[in-house]
């Protein structure tokens, strides 16, 4: 079943990898260098004659900081001054971004899933007020916070996601925060409990399906083919060995993450049902009975696959 899931969820992207090439030298990253916000996002750090390999890594300093999804002001400003770039270039007639970049630029991005979350999969109503590129980014009393217009994101998370390590990157920081979500909530059912997280959960992950969807949408089937097993050997690596580094932990949000990968691993499960599979876990965990874990997992499986069929009608 796995097998068969797996190749209408992860369908399109050969004919993108061909459009900027099998490695897309410096001369992708020369645009960039040039447009004024990435020359603010790195300050002093910047420098016209940065390769591809250099630009990335200046990047990731500038966005991201020693503690894991917490930053600064500038750095949030960075990010979004980032993404506003890379989306530029990219609707540039003839621009192209050096696929060197995508995967550092997916890991910065990755440390941004509450903000990520709110532009894609919940559609917060503040983000998009504040997604235009002069809005700033923002901080409040949950934390400093960036945003960029849903297309924009769209655009550039479809982009980076042709390379299997960039798209692992930003799938794997949706699974923590999809299990952080779980984990938080009301141990019951309804509004206050589990079905609020999960409902955000199946609206994030339904998205990333129709982003893996549509990298392979114009691949041949060597390439798709690949494309799919890095992704899942990415998404599972050590798989076993970290469920049971999180169970002797008795840490909830890591053994609920290890033991969706070990399902996937064990092709138990498929992408296109993590956010019901996730739910139906922590359901179990708490006490919820089979009947009301069943609704949950029901309700899943349909908003996943309607925010699915959506983003790839805005996919194009």
């Amino acid at each position: 079943m796995t097998a068969a899931v797996l190749c209408c969820v992860l369908a399109g992207g050969a004919g993108a990898w061909a459009l900027f090439g099998p490695e897309g030298g410096d001369g992708g990253c020369a645009g960039l260098l040039r447009n004024e916000r990435v020359r603010a996002a790195l300050g002093e750090a910047h420098d016209s004659g940065l390769g591809c390999a250099r630009l990335g890594a200046e990047i990731k300093k500038a966005t991201t900081g020693p503690e894991q999804g917490r930053h600064s002001l500038r750095q949030a400003q960075a990010m979004k001054d980032v993404l506003v770039a890379v989306d530029e270039e990219l609707q540039r007639p003839g621009g192209r971004v050096s696929r060197r970049l995508f995967t550092p630029l997916a890991e910065a991005l990755a440390d941004y899933p509450a903000d990520t979350e709110a532009i894609l999969g919940v559609r917060s109503t503040e983000y998009a007020f504040k997604g235009p590129p002069a809005e700033p980014a923002w901080r409040d009393d949950e934390g400093v916070h960036m945003s960029v217009p849903r297309t924009a994101l769209l655009r550039v998370v479809r982009v980076l996601s042709e390379e299997p390590a960039a798209y692992v990157a930003l799938r794997q920081a949706a699974t923590r925060r999809a299990a952080e979500g779980l984990v938080a909530a009301g141990p019951g059912a309804g509004d206050a409990g589990l079905d609020a997280a999960a409902g955000r959960n199946a609206r994030t992950l339904g998205v990333w399906d129709a982003v893996a969807a549509d990298v392979r949408h114009d691949g041949v089937e060597e390439d798709t083919a690949r494309w799919d097993h890095d992704v899942i050997k990415g998404l599972t690596g050590n798989a076993g060995e970290r469920s049971a580094r999180a169970a002797r932990a008795k840490d909830p949000v890591n053994r609920l993450v290890g033991t969706w990968r070990r399902m996937l691993l064990g092709q138990h499960a498929s992408l296109e049902e993590q956010s019901a599979v996730m739910a139906d876990l922590r359901g179990k965990a708490v006490g919820l009975g089979p009947a009301v874990r069943g609704s949950l997992r029901k309700a899943c499986l349909d908003t996943a696959s309607g925010a699915r069929e959506r983003t790839l009608r805005e996919l194009g």
